[in-house]
């Protein structure tokens, strides 16, 4: 299998340096929430007291937010054309036309100054970049993953890998583009970080080929499912529901320093080191777990990382007072197998359903990521805030999830007469 693709005349790891470049620059996309303060001073609906901690927040808090929101949901909802764009006009000039458009989308935000642009915001900072972002992520991802077919995983936990090291590391170049007086830099941080991003696509852009898909299918025993036969089978579906049951750690982490001051007893600012401690558990297992899905399958390592999100969220769910280190590790834990288990993903779909096919196959699959990602918020609304439901419910989701992980089977094709 390695010769026949390296006959294509190119060295595919020039592919994964590519990616990992392009990933990189795509996963900044979820440091975001570090304009949101700017952006509500600039609208005069953040009130700060005299040592600048946040006194009072207006209620258009809320639709500030919805400005990540809506660029998750776009962001998700636009992988599912990334197969035909690539079969059209290939890999690399579908992420050079991204990255223009996530550059040129940042700086049009970098523009807005008024509350009455804000709906500019939810189309440029939410429709464009969001659509940006996810097309240039599962355009080169699948392609990678394409390159090689006998170890998905390890390449899988690479490019996830990065893909979580964006946000990680841009959470410090933003904060040191904005500098002390966020709103008068907030342009300057808007235009910086959309300049850095669109030159780590372009340039990644320049490493990246076209994998050989007929010399890959050819060397695979397994029927190559077209998105409409994939979606005949029961196991889409079953996937798609363990990916939107995983996807709720997304909001877990995401009110770490909440459950850090509520649980813990901490402050707010030894409550936010939980954050990046969970950035880190995050990218790590995205490759630890993708490199052993390759050595002990897909399933078990699945099994695993569902079964140890269900006893952290137990545990945090259960503890009306935890030590310290116990809650630094509980979520450790929830980042560590998250990261590792919407890495091997990827490479459970190809194994179902194919590599001819993977981008719009997995991009269906990979609704659930959007979904899920922002169930938890509507889960907590509908609740009236209480949060008890929402571990509650995900405690109900993940037992579900690890029967399907239990009693699923690689579909078998049955030709239609």
């Amino acid at each position: 299998m390695t010769g026949e693709l390296k006959s294509a005349g190119y060295n595919r790891w020039l592919v994964i340096l590519g990616t990992a470049l392009v990933q990189l620059g795509v996963g900044t996309f979820y440091a975001w929430s570090i304009f949101n303060t700017p952006i509500l001073k600039i609208f005069g609906e953040l009130a700060l007291d005299k040592q600048g901690h946040v006194a009072a927040v207006q209620p258009h808090l809320g639709s500030v937010s919805l400005i990540f929101s809506i660029g998750s949901l776009t962001l998700a909802l636009s992988t599912i054309v990334v197969g035909r764009l690539v079969k059209r006009f290939g890999v690399r000039r579908i992420t050079v036309v991204s990255g223009l458009v996530f550059g040129l989308s940042a700086f049009i935000v970098a523009q807005l100054h008024s509350p009455s642009q804000l709906w500019l915001y939810y189309i440029f900072a939410g429709v464009t970049l969001g659509a940006a972002d996810g097309i240039a992520y599962m355009a080169t991802l699948s392609n990678a993953i394409k390159w090689f077919p006998e170890k998905t995983g390890f390449i899988s936990g690479i490019s996830i890998a990065f893909y979580g090291l964006g946000s990680f590391v841009f959470k410090y170049i933003d904060a040191a583009f904005l500098g002390n007086d966020i709103v008068h830099n907030l342009p300057r941080a808007l235009m910086g970080w959309g300049a850095l991003v669109t030159i780590l696509i372009l340039v990644g852009s320049l490493f990246l080929r076209d994998a050989p898909e007929a010399q890959v299918t050819k060397v695979s025993k397994q029927h190559q499912y077209t998105t409409a036969e994939m979606l005949r089978t029961p196991q889409a579906y079953l996937l798609f529901i363990a990916l939107f049951t995983i996807c709720l750690s997304v909001y877990l982490t995401g009110i770490a320093t909440n459950l850090g001051t509520n649980l813990a007893g901490l402050s707010i600012e030894r409550a936010a080191t939980v954050v990046a401690l969970i950035a880190i558990s995050n990218t790590v297992g995205r490759f630890v777990i993708g490199t052993l899905s390759d050595r002990f399958g897909r399933k078990p390592m699945l099994m695993l990382t569902y079964s140890a999100t269900l006893i952290a969220v137990l545990v945090l769910t259960f503890s009306s007072h935890i030590a310290v280190p116990m809650f630094y590790a509980m979520m450790m834990m929830v980042g560590f197998f998250f990261g590792g288990t919407i890495t091997v993903f990827p490479s459970l779909v190809g194994d179902y359903f194919g590599l001819q096919n993977h981008s719009q196959n997995y991009a269906m699959i990979y609704q659930g990521f959007g979904f899920g990602s922002l169930a938890g918020a509507i889960v907590l609304s509908l609740a009236g805030g209480n949060l008890a439901v929402v571990f509650y419910t995900y405690i109900v989701l993940l037992i579900v999830s690890l029967i399907i992980w239990l009693t699923i089977k690689t579909p078998k094709y049955v030709e239609s007469k």
